[in-house]
């Protein structure tokens, strides 16, 4: 049973900048029991992705994780579970798309913009390269909402129409079916 609690916003370590990952640390028990750890709070929230600071742990760590499954988020197509250290942007499109975001750190949603596609690399649980050219834009999307975790930032940092910053009930009731 894993003793990881997601944190609330609020928490310092939301806001925190996070300390990159080395390849001697990877190859710990420690470490990989927590990256399982990690894993298993992300499929447990019904999340899409998680990053170690959503635990109160600042190290350069996300999981993305879309199962078919899950009830959050309905006909997105899935994503195989991925643990990735260290990762990083490297390109993005010219491309933005604003679409709805949540975090499984607050109880909000919101319409953030970003780019529509990207290119990750980082290094697997093994310490191997990565690289995910990810040109499905919800895919895309939590990627770059997770890796944005890592540098302290949070997605009502991105939101350009504040007006659609939402509790989930009240998302529910005014915005879900609604065409934006």
């Amino acid at each position: 049973m894993s003793k990881l609690e997601i944190v609330r916003l609020g928490h310092p370590a939301l806001r925190s900048k996070s300390k990159p990952v080395t390849k001697r640390e990877i190859a710990t028990k420690d470490f990989q029991k927590f990256v399982d750890e990690l894993a298993a709070i992300c499929d447990k929230n019904n999340g899409a992705g998680i990053a170690a600071p959503q635990v109160g742990v600042n190290k350069r760590v996300i999981v993305v994780h879309v199962d078919p499954n899950n009830p959050r988020y309905p006909g997105k197509k899935p994503f195989p579970l991925a643990i990735i250290i260290n990762p990083k942007v490297i390109s993005s499109s010219k491309r933005i798309k604003e679409d709805w975001e949540g975090d499984l750190s607050c109880g909000l949603r919101a319409l953030v913009p970003r780019p529509d596609k990207c290119v990750v690399i980082g290094l697997d649980r093994d310490s191997n390269p990565v690289k995910y050219d990810l040109d499905y834009d919800f895919h895309a999307r939590v990627f770059q909402h997770e890796i944005d975790h890592l540098d302290g930032v949070f997605l009502i940092d991105k939101v350009k129409r504040v007006d659609t910053i939402s509790e989930i009930a009240e998302w529910e009731k005014y915005w879900k079916n609604k065409k934006i």
